[in-house]
């Protein structure tokens, strides 16, 4: 039977230090408690010792219940006849152990006025089970039995259990009694359900444990895994793809990984990895040839929300790859490279070291091995390579060694080293001059040449000794090229030519033939009324000089008339005149050498002389006399080599009048005067002839007239 009295006021010191006065003797009715347990329903069952009584004095057992934050007794329940008075027990069914913890101490009464001591106190463990300001976690906080009273904490620990799902109650965490408030986190290994958790506690006696109430609640897993650290974005030798590395996540329910790509400041998710064991990733759309690549990972647990994964943060940085670009010159050894990246890694540079791989000769796949070239430091991103073999392909690539020993390599990259061909020939057709007299040079290239090559003309004259340039022309397999020398004085002298071959290098490669200019010159014999002409041989026709050809005009550029074809060796000739008396005297030749092998198109090929005009001095015949009746009656000269279309004739007598004048050179003088004969006597001529090349002439002198009649 259990009789209960609520008191209000009791002092809470009193209390907590559980005394009382006692009349009887000493340990007379003295009670220990036992333990303290909260059952599934929320109340507290409290158990104590059977009170010490030799003298049969004990009539009850007076429990006090007070709440040690408020210091205030709530009850008291008198216990005359416990159920088991061997081990007495009282379940408070009035106030629920779920809200608070409720402290108890026992006093025995015997007849009216005698009290044992009071007992000591004991508190139920009042557990909470709150979601922790840090995600995944659960802040677990108890009392210890003793909260609030001078009683020394138990020496054993208390143990805080978790429900699983068997039902059972396992042991996660213990925790020393330090007399007063105790927490403890429980890391969430489910991603969300109904968690329970209890705080129990063995009684030194080892005859009981103080159980807590249970706690617990619907908690969810809102701890992400954290961002996994990237060790490497590395570039695969063979695939030339991006290699993302990182340290494995150390959460305990890591499901996979999720891979970004960045790019200008934003995050693509470009895979999804569920293997928590995978630790790289090779992204087969990347572009590390192209630029820096840049990738970010984020780990994910088992906690999926709407059957997707629910990543955590990625790293606040993008990781990236080593790119380097490489460049050589038409006609260097050298190559340059420069690189940038390896951003962001959890190591930094400490050296990085410059790789080749040699393919000789370019395109045979015969490729000699990798070999390091150069080591530099951290603070360097570039690097010649020197002494490259042409006709060649190198390929280059870095790695970055990190103070870690790990090693990060960059893209690769290809040069070949080429050295332009020399064209297998540069035939110099033929070097002309024209009738301005100006030298035309036509040149014919190797068709089988593909690379372009600078052509530069050389000239010299038969008087000196070194060529000097004259122009430069490009040209590639096929073409024609054609010059003219606008400064050649060519009826000075001949004229020698040849055309140097440079590549892009700068470097002279070929020469063609050299061609030298015909030369012609002559003079006129007065006397034998012939013109001798002599030249210089032309030098180097493709094929050979086959002969020459030679042609004349006259009459002031009538049409030119080929005179006569020599062998290569007969270098003069000798023409007649004498039958072209009633020419001007003006006669101008060219002289064609021709070569022994047809040009490209199969017509002749040729190359003139400079053209030689030479003038046979006019040949004038005068009478002394006319006789008037007679066989010579009209004054008439006699002229050659004269150009009659300035001719002009004039009779004067001594008086200096003039009786004739005539410019047509067919008509004489008769002898009259106003159609009356002139006396017998002596008169004056004067006569002005021009000849063929426009230089004039005068004759005068004394005519004398007779009448033969």
């Amino acid at each position: 039977m259990v009789n209960r009295t609520r008191t209000w006021r009791w002092s809470a010191v009193a209390l907590a230090l559980g005394t009382l006065v006692c009349t009887a003797g000493l340990g007379q009715l003295a009670v220990d408690m036992s333990c303290v347990q909260v059952n599934d329903q929320g109340y507290a069952a409290v158990t104590w010792n059977q009170a010490v009584d030799p003298a049969g004095d004990f009539e009850q057992y007076v429990l006090h219940l007070y709440e040690p934050s408020a210091g205030l007794v709530l009850e008291t329940y008198s216990i005359p006849d416990p159920t088991d008075p061997e081990a007495p027990a009282f379940v408070n069914t009035t106030y629920s152990a779920e809200t608070t913890e409720l402290c108890y101490f026992v006093v025995t009464e015997g007849p009216a006025g005698v009290f044992g001591p009071s007992s000591d106190t004991l508190c139920s463990i009042h557990l909470t089970a709150d979601p922790s300001l840090t995600p995944g976690l659960v802040d677990l906080n108890f009392n210890s039995p003793r909260i609030g009273t001078s009683g020394v904490p138990f020496p054993e620990p208390l143990a805080v259990e978790f429900l699983d799902a068997d039902g059972n109650w396992l042991q996660i965490n213990s925790i020393a009694d330090n007399g007063g408030m105790m927490t403890a986190q429980y890391a969430l290994q489910e991603c969300e359900g109904d968690l329970s958790f209890r705080v129990t506690q063995l009684n030194p006696a080892g005859d009981c444990t103080h159980v807590s109430n249970v706690a617990g609640s619907q908690l969810s897993d809102e701890l992400d895994p954290d961002p996994p650290v990237i060790t490497a974005v590395q570039v695969d030798y063979a695939l030339q793809e991006a290699v993302v590395t990182w340290e494995p996540s150390d959460a305990d329910d890591l499901a996979g990984y999720i891979i970004y790509l960045c790019n200008g400041g934003f995050q693509m998710a470009i895979d999804t990895l569920y293997d928590p064991a995978a630790t790289w990733y090779i992204d087969m759309n990347s572009n590390v040839q192209s630029y820096i690549e840049s990738y970010n990972v984020a780990a994910f647990d088992e906690c999926f929300i709407n059957g997707e994964p629910d990543p955590g943060a990625a790293s606040p940085y993008c990781a990236s790859s080593l790119f380097l670009n490489a460049s050589t010159t038409l006609c260097s050894d050298q190559a340059t490279l420069s690189w940038v990246g390896t951003y962001n890694l959890d190591s930094e540079v400490a050296s990085y070291h410059i790789w080749i791989d040699e393919e000789m000769p370019t395109g045979s796949g015969n490729w000699s091995g990798l070999q390091e070239v150069g080591v530099v430091d951290a603070n360097t991103n570039a690097f010649v390579h020197e002494g490259a073999t042409f006709g060649a392909t190198y390929k280059y690539h870095i790695v970055a060694e990190m103070a870690s020993g790990l090693e990060v390599l960059s893209n690769a990259r290809t040069l070949e080293f080429s050295y332009p061909g020399a064209p297998s020939f540069t035939s110099l057709r033929r070097a002309s001059v024209s009738d301005s007299g100006t030298v035309n040079i036509i040149v014919d290239l190797d068709p089988n040449s593909n690379d372009t090559h600078a052509y530069t003309l050389q000239r010299k004259r038969s008087s000196e000794a070194e060529f000097t340039d004259l122009e430069t022309q490009e040209g590639v397999g096929g073409m024609t090229l054609m010059y003219t020398d606008y400064t050649a004085q060519t009826d000075e002298s001949s004229y020698s030519y040849r055309v140097r071959v440079e590549n892009f290098c700068s470097d002279s490669v070929g020469m063609s033939n050299t061609a030298e200019t015909v030369w012609l010159r002559g003079i006129s014999d007065f006397q034998l009324l012939k013109n001798t002409l002599h030249w210089t041989p032309y030098a180097e026709f493709p094929g050979a000089t086959a002969g020459y050809r030679i042609y004349r005009k006259y009459n002031l550029g009538n049409a030119t008339e080929l005179l006569t074809t020599l062998p290569s060796t007969v270098l003069t000739w000798e023409d007649d005149v004498s039958a072209l008396l009633y020419s001007p005297g003006d006669f101008c030749y060219l002289i064609e050498a021709t070569d022994a092998l047809p040009g490209p198109a199969g017509s002749i090929n040729y190359a003139f002389s400079n053209e030689l005009c030479l003038q046979q001095e006019p040949v004038v015949w005068i009478p002394n006399a006319i006789l008037i009746g007679g066989v010579n009656n009209t004054f008439q000269p006699v002229v050659s080599f004269a150009d009659f279309a300035n001719y002009r004739m004039e009779i004067h007598n001594r008086w200096g009048d003039v009786l004739f004048s005539t410019e047509d050179f067919a008509t004489g003088w008769d002898g009259t005067y106003k159609d009356q004969f002139v006396p017998e006597g002596t008169y004056g001529y004067f006569i002005t002839i021009q000849d063929g090349s426009g230089r004039y002439y005068d004759r005068q002198g004394l005519v004398h007239v007779l009448n033969g009649e």
